[in-house]
C-alpha cells in the first residue's frame, strides 16, 4: 500500500556537507577576530558552531551571535563579512539521486537536527521542513517523529521514514509502527533485516508510485 507521508532524515540520506578546508576556514576566521589554535579550542568551537547553528534564524543571525560570543564589536559591516563567509563554508548539496524522489506523489517532510535555514537552501518547497527550530524534539526521540506526524495529520502506520542511521532514524520511527526504509549507499551493513536501499530512485519501485 502506499504511504501518505515519507519522512526523509536529511544530512547523509538526501544530502552531504561541502568538504571544507579546515586550516583554510580557521584561517578565516582569524581574519574576524577569531583565533582557534589548539585541539581543544577546535573541539569546543565545534560544540559551540552547532549549538548556534541550531537556534539561528539565517546565517546573519549566526554571524551575530558567534561575534556575540565571542566579544567582537559587531556592525552591519562586520556582520554581513561574516555571514558571507560563513556562507562559502556552510552548505549542503543533494546527493544526485535526492532529485528522483522530489516530485513523487506523496506528503514529503524532512526530520533533522540540522538548521531549517541551512535544509531549505538545499531543498525545494515540495518538503516540509522539521529542523531544529520547528522540532524541539530530536531523533531518536520518539517524540520527534509523533510532532511531525501530529502536524501533518498522518497515523504512524500510513508512514513512512527513509534513513541513514538504524538507531537514530528507523528504530524509533519502527516502535510508533511505521514502515522504514535503509539507505545503505556503499552496502556497508550486512546484517540489517528490513528494507535496505542503496539508492533513493528504489523508493518508486518499493511503493508503486
Amino acid at each position: 500500500m502506499k504511504p501518505k507521508l515519507i519522512i526523509f532524515d536529511f544530512s547523509g540520506t538526501l544530502a552531504h556537507f561541502k568538504k571544507s578546508d579546515q586550516k583554510e576556514f580557521f584561517s578565516g576566521m582569524a581574519k574576524l577576530g577569531i583565533e582557534i589554535k589548539t585541539e581543544e579550542e577546535v573541539k569546543s568551537f565545534n560544540n559551540l558552531f552547532w549549538q548556534l547553528m541550531s537556534q539561528a534564524e539565517d546565517l546573519k543571525d549566526f554571524s551575530g551571535k558567534i561575534l556575540n560570543y565571542f566579544s567582537i564589536k559587531k556592525d552591519e559591516k562586520i556582520i554581513k563579512k561574516a555571514a558571507d563567509f560563513f556562507q562559502e563554508f556552510i552548505s549542503f548539496d543533494l546527493f544526485e539521486d535526492a532529485k528522483e524522489i522530489i516530485d513523487l506523489p506523496v506528503k514529503k517532510a524532512i526530520l533533522s537536527s540540522a538548521s531549517d535555514f541551512l535544509i531549505r537552501q538545499a531543498l525545494p518547497r515540495e518538503f516540509e521542513i522539521f529542523g531544529s527550530k520547528k522540532n524541539k524534539f530530536h531523533k531518536p526521540d520518539p517524540r520527534a517523529f509523533l510532532t511531525v506526524l501530529e502536524i501533518l495529520e498522518v497515523n504512524p502506520e500510513d508512514a513512512v521514514m527513509v534513513g541513514d542511521e538504524a538507531e537514530r532514524d528507523l528504530v524509533p520511527a519502527q516502535k510508533l509502527g511505521m514502515k522504514t526504509v535503509f539507505i545503505d549507499r556503499n552496502n556497508e551493513i550486512k546484517n540489517y533485516s528490513g528494507i535496505k536501499i542503496s539508492s533513493l530512485k528504489e523508493i518508486k519501485n518499493i511503493f508503486d508510485f
